[in-house]
């Protein structure tokens, strides 16, 4: 009989075992699977009684076994390329954290997908957690990511911003006075504005004239026009006029319909002998007829860079810093306080401002070719989502169809104190219990972490040759033990033959 029970649990326990196996080759495909593996322990034996008892050793005899534990292999799988961006695999240690209705799981499996709503979800409907990023900087608390989207289109979306930084670093060159005028030679281009036709100004009334496309507060292009005009040379420094205007039927401002409909702002700008910037005026109007020099104001300085307002129709005014390479530290020249400046001291224009920052782009002077060096602006439309883009420590970055990147979430890895006490809850999932202690959290390639690849989804690290060669062990030795039962049945057949 004690034979007979004894094969009994050999049987049970490679059944078991090879269970173990058939449910390690029955994953072999599945994403971030670890192959499980069955230990085995006797049972305890029972002594008997011999003449050896207590002298040589302790006679004893075994009873069985049964399964002693099933252990996980933690080694990374296999990287096998993924089909986009979110498809996911961790390069080391940790966990990827998911969560449904409340309930956080972890898991290796990094195939997720955005479902409808933006929110990044693996097959099962659980979303994957990160860290929100906000202004460039990483937040503490974690959270389900998900993209915003406009409306009912499902299209995640980056919001427009309205311009209010304008660079515009050009060589000017040129020595014609187009738009001469004795009685005001620094301020002769507004005297020929007229905002009631379009274009205001002929293009016989200045040099040199550069476009640049703007964006009001709805996200909307407008184009802004510099242009610029000799005016003379004293001492070797050269001084322009310029304009900065606008399409006069887009303006809504209250000059819009008058003279000085669409003219935002003028002024003067300086180059020294060796053809580079070193001064400037700026003037904004507060009148509706340009060509009065009094209805004209000193331009606000905004850190040092001259600004002007732009009302566009129906969007509303907005404030824009005008570049051109010199940064006014000092503020302006207070010998040039208004327009009219010109005609009692015209020498005062072409004097060198003293505590000026000049950028390494600014705005030159030399020869006769007129062109654009630097051109640039701070505003942009809305746009829609491109393309995202995951680094190895998990930052989630956004392109979108209006040139602008954004980083949106870092995701966050966790890690536990006994990964063999976790428990999988199907899915490929696993969840934490006490005997895997809590999940420390951590963001990937920092404190032993391992990094985010994209693109990439690791495989199951099951070895077939390996399951195959514990399958004919396993089987060999369920066949002896079934053979020790037959045996074992018919000997206690023998035995009852006996008693007839």
């Amino acid at each position: 009989m004690g034979s007979l029970y004894t094969a009994a649990t050999g049987m049970n326990g490679l059944s078991r075992g090879l269970q173990t196996i058939s449910n390690n080759l029955a994953n072999t495909n599945t994403v971030g699977y670890k192959q499980s593996s069955m230990l085995f322990e006797d049972l305890m034996s029972q002594t008997i009684n011999t003449r050896s008892n207590f002298n040589t050793n302790i006679s004893q005899r075994g009873a069985g076994v049964r399964v002693s534990a099933t252990r996980t292999n933690w080694e990374v799988g296999g990287f096998e390329t993924g089909s986009t961006v979110t498809d996911m695999a961790i390069n080391g240690k940790g966990f990827f954290g998911v969560m449904k209705d409340g309930e956080v799981l972890y898991t290796r499996a990094g195939n997720f997908r955005f479902d409808n709503q933006g929110n990044l979800m693996d097959p099962t409907g659980y979303q994957l957690l990160a860290r929100p990023i906000v202004n460039g900087v990483t937040q503490s608390g974690v959270e389900g990511v998900k993209l915003d989207t406009l409306g009912d289109s499902g299209i995640a979306t980056h919001p427009s911003r309205a311009t209010s930084y304008l660079k515009m670093a050009s060589n000017i060159g040129g020595t014609a006075n187009n738009s001469e005028d004795s009685a005001n030679p620094f301020f002769s281009m507004i005297q020929n504005w007229n905002g009631q036709v379009n274009p205001p100004l002929g293009s016989g009334d200045a040099g040199y004239s550069e476009s640049v496309r703007v964006y009001d507060q709805n996200g909307d292009a407008h184009n802004l026009t510099v242009r610029y005009d000799y005016v003379g040379t004293e001492n070797g420094s050269k001084v322009y006029e310029f304009t900065v205007g606008m399409d006069p039927t887009e303006d809504g401002s209250a000059r819009a319909g008058t003279a000085g409909a669409g003219l935002l702002m003028s002024g003067t700008v300086t180059f020294d002998n060796t053809g580079k910037i070193s001064g400037m005026t700026a003037f904004t109007p507060t009148g509706n007829d340009p060509s009065d020099l009094s209805a004209w104001t000193q331009a606000q300085l905004v850190d040092g860079i001259p600004s002007f307002t732009a009302n566009f129709a129906g969007s509303g005014a907005q404030q824009i810093s005008l570049d051109f390479g010199l940064k006014l530290n000092n503020g302006w020249n207070s010998a040039i306080t208004s327009p009219q400046a010109g005609a009692s001291n015209p020498s005062a224009f072409y004097e060198t401002m003293t505590g000026t920052e000049r950028d390494k782009t600014s705005s030159t002077a030399n020869g006769t070719k007129q062109y654009s060096r630097q051109q640039s602006q701070d505003g942009y439309p809305e746009g829609s989502i491109a393309d995202l883009n995951i680094n190895s420590e998990g930052v989630i970055t956004a392109r979108y169809t209006n040139g602008q990147t954004q980083d949106l979430y870092q995701i966050v890895l966790y890690r536990f104190t006994s990964e063999e006490g976790l428990r999988r809850e199907g899915g490929n999932h696993f969840s934490a219990t006490p005997e895997s202690g809590p999940a420390d959290e951590g963001l990937p390639t920092e404190e032993n972490f391992g990094g985010v690849v994209s693109t990439f989804i690791e495989q199951s690290n099951v070895d077939m040759a390996r399951e195959f060669t514990q399958m004919i062990i396993t089987q060999r030795g369920f066949q002896m033990n079934s053979k020790m039962v037959t045996t074992s049945d018919a000997m206690l057949q023998k035995a009852l033959e006996l008693k007839r």
